[in-house]
Formats: C-alpha cells, sequence, structure tokens
C-alpha cells in the first residue's frame, strides 16, 4: 500500500493519544474494540469522542465529516435534539427499563406498521442479528421446511442460521451460481449446512436452485437493497420476480431491511419497489443511534409467537428507553417523511455526481452506486458501467487504492470506512456546505492515488 502524505494546511492532526488508547485497550478488550469491523488492520488510529449532527470528533481534538454515521442508524446525525428530548423524558419521568407491558411499546408498533403495512403483527429485539434470526425461527416453523436460500453478498447478523461467509474470494463460490454456505466463523457446526447461496440479480440461476432444491425451502433471504458488498441495487423487476418464483414454491420471502428500512422511503426498500414480502426486519434507522429491532409479518406467520410454538424473549427487548428513541424518530419521519427523503435524495445525488466529475476528469475509472442517502465509491481496475453482484464487485475493485483513499481522506478531516465494501450513509444533519467540503477534500486525495 502506497503511503500517503497530505500537505500541512490539508491535515485535521495527527493522533497519538488515539494510537496510545487503542494499544492499551488491547490489554483487557480482545483486538481492541468488541467489534472487528472498527478495528480492523488497516484502519488508521481514530478513537471518538463525541459527535453532532454530521461531525465526529476524536481524543486528538480532530474534527471529521462523518460519512458513516455509525454505520447507518444515524439518520438525523449525531445528537439529534428531537431524540435526545424524547429519551432524557422517559428516563427522567418515568425510567428506563419497567420490566412490564408498556403503552410505549404499543405506540411505537402502531407507528411502524403505519409505514410497514406488511407488518401486522410484529416483536421488538435488540439488533438485526436477533431479528433476522427469529424470522428465520418462524420461516421454519410455520413452512415445515429447514433449508434457507441466500445470497452472495448478503449479510444478516452472526446467528449460526444465516452466518455465511458473504465475502468469500470468488474462486470458492461455485461455478453454476448457487451451493452450500460456506460457514462465516470458526467455531460454527460441521454438519451439512441448511443454507443454500445464490448469485445475486440473477434470475435464471435462482429459478435452477430452485426447481432443485424449491421443496426443501423455507425462506429466502435477502437485503432488498445489497449493503454490505457495497451498494448494488436489484435489477429492473428482479424483486417482484423473486416474489413471483418464491410464491410458486410455497417459500416464505422474507426482506432484512436493517439497512434500508426507514433510509430509502419511510416504508423501507419494500415501498421504494412495490414488493411485498412475507416477514420485514428493521433496525438501525429505526432508534437513531438507540439498539432496537423490529420483525414482523401477517397475523398469521406471527402466529407461533403468540401459542408459543415459536420462543421470543429478551430482558432488554423493547426496553422504554429505545421506545422513546425509536417514537421520536417515527413522529417525526410520518411527519415530515416528503421533506426528509427529498432533502437526504438531493445531497446524496449531489455527493454522487461530484464524485463521478471528480474521477473521471482524472481519467480514474469508478462507479458511484447509490438509492437515496446509501452510497458506495467503487474504485475499479478497469471502466465499468454498473456492479451488478458481488462476485463482479469483488473481481474489478480496486481495494488497496480505496484503503489508501480513504487514509487520505481521514487525514484532511472527512470519514468513511476503509473496506469499500461497507456503504457510505448521509443523514438530514449533513448540509450542501458538508458535501462541498468532502468533493473538495476528494479532489486533492485523488490526486494521491
Amino acid at each position: 500500500m502506497v503511503e500517503i502524505t497530505i500537505e500541512e494546511s490539508k491535515i485535521s492532526g495527527s493522533t497519538p493519544l488515539s494510537d496510545q488508547i487503542l494499544h492499551r485497550t488491547k490489554n483487557s478488550i480482545a483486538g481492541g474494540d468488541s467489534s472487528t469491523m472498527r478495528v480492523l488492520p488497516y484502519h488508521l488510529p481514530l478513537v471518538a469522542t463525541k459527535g453532532l449532527g454530521s461531525r465526529l470528533w476524536d481524543v486528538d481534538g480532530n474534527e471529521y465529516i462523518d460519512l458513516n454515521m455509525a454505520y447507518g442508524p444515524l439518520i438525523f446525525g449525531h445528537r439529534n435534539p428531537k431524540i435526545l428530548r424524547s429519551v432524557i423524558d422517559q428516563l427522567s419521568n418515568s425510567g428506563s427499563q419497567l420490566g412490564f407491558p408498556t403503552e410505549i411499546n404499543m405506540r411505537v408498533a402502531e407507528k411502524v406498521k403505519a409505514l410497514f403495512p406488511s407488518m401486522e403483527l410484529m416483536r421488538f429485539a435488540n439488533s438485526g442479528t436477533e431479528g433476522n434470526a427469529s424470522a428465520v425461527r418462524l420461516a421454519r416453523a410455520v413452512t415445515g421446511r429447514q433449508k434457507l436460500i441466500l445470497f452472495e453478498g448478503h449479510y444478516h447478523g452472526w446467528s449460526e442460521a444465516v452466518f455465511h461467509r458473504y465475502h468469500a474470494p470468488t474462486s470458492a463460490l461455485p461455478e453454476k451460481g448457487f451451493g452450500p454456505a460456506i460457514p462465516g466463523t470458526g467455531g460454527m457446526g460441521r454438519d451439512e449446512p441448511d443454507a443454500i447461496v445464490v448469485r445475486w440479480n440473477d434470475l435464471n440461476v435462482l429459478d435452477e436452485c430452485l426447481k432443485l432444491h424449491g421443496n426443501e425451502i423455507a425462506a429466502c433471504i435477502m437485503e432488498p437493497i445489497m449493503g454490505n458488498a457495497g451498494v448494488i441495487p436489484p435489477s429492473p423487476g428482479y424483486l417482484k420476480e423473486v416474489r413471483d418464483l418464491t410464491r410458486r414454491h410455497g417459500i416464505l420471502l422474507i426482506f432484512d431491511e436493517v439497512i434500508t428500512g426507514l433510509r430509502v422511503a419511510a416504508g423501507g426498500a419494500q415501498e421504494y419497489y412495490g414488493v411485498k414480502p412475507d416477514l420485514t426486519i428493521i433496525s438501525k434507522a429505526l432508534g437513531g443511534g438507540f439498539p432496537i429491532c423490529a420483525f414482523g409479518g401477517s397475523k398469521d406467520l406471527m402466529a407461533p409467537l403468540i401459542d408459543g410454538t415459536v420462543f421470543h424473549g429478551g430482558v432488554y427487548s423493547s426496553n422504554a428507553t429505545v421506545m422513546a428513541a425509536a417514537e421520536a424518530v417515527l413522529d417525526h419521519i410520518s411527519s415530515h417523511r416528503s421533506e426528509i427523503y427529498a432533502r437526504l435524495f438531493d445531497l446524496s445525488q449531489a455527493l454522487a455526481e461530484g464524485l463521478r466529475d471528480i474521477f473521471q476528469r482524472r481519467g480514474r475509472p469508478v462507479v458511484v452506486q447509490h438509492v437515496g442517502p446509501l452510497l458506495s465509491l467503487f474504485l475499479t481496475k478497469k471502466p465499468a458501467e454498473k456492479i451488478i453482484d458481488y462476485r463482479q464487485a469483488r473481481e474489478i475493485c480496486d481495494a488497496e487504492s480505496y484503503i489508501s483513499l480513504q487514509h487520505a481522506l481521514q487525514r484532511s478531516g472527512v470519514y468513511f470506512h476503509p473496506n469499500q465494501l461497507e456503504p457510505m450513509f448521509l443523514s438530514t444533519s449533513h448540509s450542501e456546505e458538508d458535501i462541498s467540503i468532502v468533493l473538495e477534500r476528494f479532489e486533492y486525495a485523488a490526486k494521491l492515488i
């Protein structure tokens, strides 16, 4: 990797204290943090101390325009006043965790259902991993089948049922476009996998797979917009055709809208594309920075949770603190949905167009893809009009150059994740001025790679 230096006027500051804290933390926290994605070997040191709006500060006093937004939850930015007021009011006047059913739990569920009509009944959990695990359990109980269809590049949390090697090298993927899931980590069971992984955006491959295995499949689970191998939208008509195929085989369709829910539209990707799944999981933006997940579907599909056939629980599920945050998010979106999404789409369009222009003028091949405020910049080894699946992204993307680019931007006060398969996230707190500053700094950094 090329070491990048930026002229002094472009540097926000060095990070000796971040480096020192990370080194010390490794003596008590395995690897230095409780999520591997925050301390990968190619990360520059950054220990955050606070955020406000679109900005983030580290312990060394450096200020960053944040294009990561805590991996997506902060749709209204850091420390949104409406969310904070709602949470503080709940904590001060009622308590954080009451241990009983609460009225706020009911109100939040009703407000979710108003945006996601497919979720006639729902349960709340603490994370997307929990929600996906529960949805899979429901699907198996309802259908009496065991196997799952997953997709290359899609991530549904790290539970045993769905954690496959979603960033596998292309050499490990089957030539025919589908095959048994590769375990995502050491320590997983070694029996024959209950999941088949299929190439994304290829209806012929999915059809072939279902002709062979359709009567064994309980559910087909997907990100309706791929957001874990960069932003890869479904091809025109793809989601509708998948919906038709799954119905034909008696398979439940699960939309993992952990990323897309409330982000690409108030009602998520299912509203944006007009395709209704059987089960839905929403998480990140729902809490606006607080840990929450909702999973749900029709009354019939959720019935096993009512009669006790399927268990779901959790001491912290639907605790009053996160419900207060979610209610503030939902109230604001419901009251201002037109202006919120118009603004997010405008900001994202300006950033996308600006990035394309910068790299095209330098003759550097790139692909910029976005659906509203969910955006990816792919630095590629050769020109391409678009990227349609994980295999293509893995084969043509220039990971080393992207890391160098990210390092240059981070040193100049703009943060996004150094793995180019992780999207950028915009929020309503980002301004037109923020976008101009970001593009100016990209202009400079592009000269260095």
